[in-house]
């Protein structure tokens, strides 16, 4: 049986989530709340390795982590500073982690040591630019992916870019993407392209790693869109196949499908997803299933195999869910 934990919003950022949540899957391929995992204020983006969970404190300004002690339980064994404000995604980079802070655009990088508990903030790099939009007034950063040891891609929702960033958080290149999108989520496809979603201008963006700098391959528009959206998350179901990302507003799931070679990506439809303000979505085989922040549950949706999908059963009661996070 999976097992799951679930991040969100505490009242420190007007949420109810008490810490980190345990959840473990059903034979019908819904989730089912165990329990609080460990108390912790925002825990809103949560990473694994072997025993230790890292979590972002969004309100609180740090990067936390936490050892198993159970099948369902943590407990804290290391803090530091995230390096700005409103942490809120974290990426394994340069024996460390890096987080993206959304408020100031700053990325940081924090110390493991031997035991993968967290130290100490050991670089930062300072984001800068705007846009044209009126959420665009200065940076934010609000994803960090790395593409190999030494290279880490940041993606700004501020100032329209996605960075390059070298060992020491050093920002060597960026790529461009049209005023007004406002880049939010990156993911690998199984491809090797790169997706990113923007909040924004609703579109999906194929990118290409050259090895030194990255290339636009593609882009289309999110199907489903409505104005005053704002999108969130992709995951990739039947191998890379389709590709799901989430509408914030009109509360929506949209479907994708991407070329075999995941050059291209057509438009298929939408869903609803069952609840208010889709923040994340997670696939486990072919269901997928969807943190809705505002309503307090998580959907879950079998994709049938022309990528459709179908609500399973009602919706589960979470409070405040963010991040989806499958245990490994």
């Amino acid at each position: 049986m999976t097992s799951w934990w679930v991040g969100g919003y505490s009242e420190d950022m007007t949420g109810t989530l008490p810490g980190i949540q345990a959840l473990r899957s059903t034979d019908a391929g819904t989730l089912e709340l165990v329990g609080t995992a460990v108390e912790t204020p925002s825990p809103s983006y949560l990473l694994q390795r072997g025993d230790h969970v890292y979590a972002v404190a969004e309100g609180e300004g740090t990067v936390d982590s936490f050892r198993r002690t159970g099948e369902h339980t943590l407990a804290r064994d290391g803090s530091a500073p995230s390096g700005g404000r409103w942490p809120c995604n974290l990426e394994f980079f340069e024996h460390g982690i890096a987080v993206a802070n959304y408020f100031d655009g700053v990325v940081g990088l924090v110390g493991l040591d031997e035991s993968g508990a967290v130290t100490a903030l050991l670089d930062t790099e300072h984001g800068d630019g705007s846009g044209p939009h009126e959420r665009q007034l200065r940076p934010h950063s609000h994803a960090v992916f790395a593409v190999g040891e030494t290279t880490l891609l940041s993606v700004d929702l501020g100032s329209d870019r996605v960075l390059v960033h070298r060992p020491g958080l050093r920002a060597a290149a960026s790529l461009s993407l049209p005023p007004g999108t406002g880049p939010r989520d990156i993911a690998r496809h199984p491809s090797g392209l790169l997706y990113v979603l923007s909040e924004l201008s609703h579109e999906l963006f194929v990118l290409r790693w050259t090895g030194s700098s990255l290339e636009i391959v593609s882009s289309v528009a999110v199907p489903g869109a409505v104005d005053g959206d704002s999108d969130s998350a992709i995951s990739f179901g039947a191998g890379g196949r389709y590709v799901y990302t989430g509408l914030r507003g009109s509360n929506r799931i949209s479907t994708l499908r991407a070329s075999e070679d995941g050059t291209h990506l057509e438009p298929l439809g939408w869903v609803s997803s069952e609840g208010d303000w889709p923040r994340h979505h997670a696939i486990d085989g072919d269901v997928l299933h969807v943190a809705n922040q505002l309503s307090n549950s998580i959907a879950s949706f079998k994709a049938g195999v022309d990528g459709t999908l179908r609500l399973i059963a009602e919706p589960i009661s979470v409070p405040s869910p963010n991040y989806l996070l499958r245990s490994v």
